[in-house]
């Protein structure tokens, strides 16, 4: 029996709910190692991708509220890694910016971080890496 678009729907919702798990849960299980909750991990990896950016922008990006970021960035500074900056353009902006620490912690995460998630997606040829991030960009 053929499926139909809506059961097609609800089969892909499974499985990109599944693999999004599954790279999750690496995620979580490396960043516990490294005393950092996912979120943490997040805010510094756009922070050392993006520069000083707002805070805003941080929430935007990692499709988060706003009060969430202020309470991940306030974690953040206790630990030294991140330090709150008023924007010189607009003082009204507050940016998030990483902190030297900040930055040599992040910079020693991301190695073996992008290893495990290369080793993750090895079972797809860099060809169908390709289509499936065009693919998922699409549905972005």
């Amino acid at each position: 029996m053929e499926k139909t678009r809506t059961d097609l729907a609800l089969d892909l919702w499974t499985r990109l709910s599944k693999a999004h798990d599954k790279v999750r849960k690496e995620q979580m299980k490396q960043m516990a190692q490294e005393k950092l909750t996912a979120p943490q991990f997040n805010v510094l990896e756009v922070l050392a991708r993006r520069g000083p950016i707002p805070l805003k922008r941080i929430s935007e990006e990692l499709m988060v509220t706003g009060a969430n970021i202020t309470c991940v960035v306030d974690n953040l500074e206790k630990e030294d890694l991140v330090v709150r900056v008023h924007s010189k353009e607009d003082r009204r902006v507050i940016n998030a910016e990483l902190t030297e620490k900040g930055k040599v912690k992040i910079n020693g995460i991301l190695p073996e971080y992008a290893r495990q998630m290369a080793e993750l997606t090895s079972v797809l040829s860099e060809s169908e890496q390709r289509q499936l991030a065009s693919l998922l960009e699409k549905l972005n």
